[in-house]
This record gives C-alpha cells, sequence and structure tokens, in this order.
C-alpha cells in the first residue's frame, strides 16, 4: 500500500468519525443579537428538531441543562421530536416531555412532520400534560418584565393544514411566529417581531465554502437570519439527525436570541 494510499484512508477515517460521532454530539449555543424596542430586555431560547430515538436519554439531558444555563425567560421548540414515522422508534413520549418540563422557563411548541407521522395527537398529549404549551394554528400570551409577549404557533406545512388568521386570531405585537418549516415565509401577511423556523438541520452535511449538499428547504432557506419581506426570520440547524444519521460542517445547536434596544452586531 501506497503513502498516498494510507493517508487516503486515514482521511476518510477521521471523516467518517467527526461525522458519525463527533458532530452529532457537539452542540453548540448561538448567541443572536436583535434589536427590537418592544422587547429589549427579553432572553428566549430556540431549538427545534430533536428527532430522540429510544435511547437519546443523555443527549436529552446535555440539551435541558444548556437550556437552563441560559436563563431564557421563553423557550421555544420547532417541532420534530420523533425520529422517524415509526412511532416505535421514539423515545417514550411521557418521559420524553417530563425531561423537557424541567426546563426553568415557559416552553412553547408547535408539531414537525416527522410528528404528525409517527403519532403526533399522542406526542401532542403527553406535552400538554407536562405544561408544554402544543400550538397548533394558535396563539397564547406571556408575561415578561410586566410585558404581554404573543406567541402564535402554525401547523405544520407538509402534513396539516395552516390556518394563519386563526392563528394570529386576537394578538398584537409584540408577537413571535413559530413554524416548523420556514418554506411558508412568502405566505405571511401579518407582521411579527420575529419568526423562528426549523425543519432544514442547516442542510446537515455541508461540504465547506458551499451551499449545503442537499436542501429541504425550495427558498434554499437553511440556517440563520433570513429576511426576503417585511419579517425578520431566524432559522436554527436544529438538533437531531434524520435520513444519514450525520452531521459534517454543521454542528447541532440551541439558538439563544437576546432582543435590545440597539443593536450593534447581529451574531456572537
Amino acid at each position: 500500500m501506497s503513502k498516498e494510499q494510507i493517508i487516503a484512508i486515514i482521511v476518510v477515517i477521521f471523516i467518517l468519525i467527526r461525522t458519525f460521532i463527533i458532530e452529532p454530539n457537539a452542540i453548540e449555543v448561538k448567541n443572536y443579537e436583535i434589536e427590537d424596542r418592544a422587547l429589549a430586555n427579553v432572553k428566549i431560547v430556540f431549538f427545534s428538531d430533536l428527532h430522540l430515538r429510544k435511547s437519546d436519554y443523555k443527549r436529552l439531558d446535555k440539551i435541558i441543562k444548556l437550556i437552563n444555563d441560559q436563563k431564557p425567560d421563553i423557550v421555544i421548540n420547532g417541532g420534530d421530536y420523533a425520529p422517524s414515522r415509526n412511532y416505535k422508534e421514539m423515545m417514550d413520549p411521557d418521559t420524553m416531555a417530563t425531561k423537557i418540563s424541567l426546563i426553568d422557563a415557559p416552553v412553547f411548541t408547535v408539531l414537525g412532520e416527522y410528528d404528525w407521522y409517527a403519532n403526533g395527537q399522542e406526542i401532542a398529549k403527553s406535552l400538554q400534560k407536562n405544561g408544554i404549551k402544543v400550538l397548533e394554528n394558535s396563539a397564547a400570551r406571556t408575561a415578561v418584565n410586566r410585558r404581554y409577549i404573543n406567541i402564535v404557533g402554525y401547523a405544520d406545512a407538509t402534513t396539516r393544514t395552516i390556518k394563519a388568521a386563526k392563528a394570529a386570531r386576537g394578538t398584537s405585537k409584540p408577537r413571535i411566529l413559530v413554524t416548523h418549516n420556514p418554506d411558508v415565509y412568502y405566505n405571511i401577511m401579518d407582521e411579527y417581531n420575529l419568526i423562528l423556523a426549523g425543519h432544514t438541520h442547516g442542510g446537515q452535511i455541508v461540504i465547506p465554502f458551499t451551499p449545503p449538499i442537499i436542501s429541504s428547504s425550495k427558498y434554499k432557506f437553511d440556517k440563520g437570519i433570513v429576511k426576503p419581506g417585511m419579517n425578520t426570520m431566524l432559522i436554527t440547524k436544529g438538533l437531531g439527525t434524520t435520513g444519514l444519521k450525520g452531521r459534517f460542517n454543521c454542528k447541532p445547536e440551541i439558538v439563544v436570541i437576546n432582543f435590545v434596544k440597539n443593536s450593534t452586531k447581529n451574531t456572537r
């Protein structure tokens, strides 16, 4: 075997270890600073796409600890708790919801397509039973620093029917919209202080300096802050995996949003 072949084998082994062992477990805390006077001094943690398998107890415990370490005022989840269409592969929803209920802040969530493929009703039931507010074309109001904030949640765009007017009924700014799929952006007629979305996993496998190999967004909305219209949308890379159960150059993340009166930067 030549020197070049040995080097090639070592490189392939390194890439495989990084893709399937290191990166899926290397959770980042991504901070965003967003200028919004109406929400100044409010801190939100956003996480999505857990895709929890039966053995993921320690991973979920680690995520919950990371969230609590940020000391958020509000926590929002973008859906896709289930790892696949097979309900039997998923962590027991009651156990999952009990662990999530240990988050030290009000938790609001929508469901994603994998949740509905698996068993959306049972997942929603477990979450609601443990004090997690499930938004399905509906809204909820919460108070932070003596100010009311409306959290609006859309139904999943793939498996359900979005009823935007119903979801936003009776709400006013400041309000935040949660949608699992970012591709609903151009159908949003109301004005929101911020839109939060998941679904894309940031592409999951990303070659450096190139767009993701596979994008689950028809508009190529993959990660970070986008503002193609009047509303600002923040898309998280999420925490789990589907299909190819690996990540490359696309670490899982929880997102911390700090609203400020005057912003000097968007991210850090």
